[in-house]
């Protein structure tokens, strides 16, 4: 079996350094507030999720280099091609989402006080575009481009470099996108006395500090998945429907043959 190249070794060691750095930051900022704190509540969401990717990679024909150590095989994270969903994408979901996260409501916020724009106007948009800014740079760049992942089959006219290995649907960084800006905007939108959406529910159904934070970590889980979800169903519908009908001539990586139609 082929060694992982530099790169994809890179990529590995970086998302269990990421995840491992912000659940550390999120639960010492918790620790403060007596409460979780919005930055460990999205390290929770995104690891709750982080098992879609497996389906999700089946619907868009993602596939990763086959020395990759990969999750046990069980339904559904076997739907991955090619061996099953890689062992670092759950602590890898973790940063994919946290730090679009924080810099889309960092970045909103600036925007809303430096010109005075409509709080929900402003991170909607921003969400929408720092998260398919986001996905492009790590998916098709990181990804596709440089092999760390790739992708089998794509729509015609809706994907960059198409009937390469390289080849990127664009598609999906609108996913990214849209997920991002639904985030941006409950993490973003804040009462009087600065809670965030999900934080303010929390309090407003039970009673007690523990109570809520158990509430909010359970929301935000809800939250993950309905969105995820979502964005997730267009492309199994395509899946479906055979509609992603470009394919390299090359295969994607020695060893594994590409994802069949």
């Amino acid at each position: 079996m082929p060694e992982l190249s530099p790169i994809a070794k890179a990529a590995l060691n970086s998302s269990y350094a990421c995840a491992f750095l912000l659940v550390v930051v999120g639960l010492v900022l918790s620790f403060r507030r007596g409460r979780p704190h919005p930055l460990l509540l999205v390290c929770i969401s995104a690891l709750s999720i982080s098992w879609i990717e497996a389906p999700y990679d089946w619907a868009v024909y993602a596939q990763f280099p086959p020395a990759l150590p990969r999750m046990p095989s069980w339904w559904p994270l076997n739907m991955t091609w090619g061996g099953g969903l890689p062992r670092a994408v759950p602590p890898g979901y973790i940063a994919y989402f946290v730090f679009p996260a924080v810099i889309s409501v960092a970045l909103a916020r600036w925007l809303n006080a430096s010109f005075q724009w409509r709080a929900p106007v402003t991170l909607l948009t921003v969400g929408l575009a720092v998260g398919s800014l986001w996905a492009f740079v790590n998916n098709a760049i990181i990804g596709a481009q440089l092999g760390v992942w790739r992708y089998g089959r794509v729509i015609e006219g809706l994907a960059l470099w198409p009937g390469t290995t390289h080849q990127y649907p664009l598609y999906d960084a609108l996913a990214m996108g849209v997920q991002m800006m639904v985030i941006t905007y409950v993490l973003g939108r804040t009462d009087s006395v600065g809670r965030t959406f999900i934080e303010a529910w929390a309090d407003s159904k039970s009673k007690g500090r523990l109570r809520s934070s158990l509430l909010s970590i359970a929301a935000v889980i809800v939250i993950g998945h309905v969105i995820y979800l979502s964005v997730f169903a267009p492309h199994l519908a395509t899946k479906l429907l055979h509609l992603q009908t470009v394919a390299p001539t090359e295969q994607l990586y020695e060893g594994v043959p590409n994802q069949p139609l």
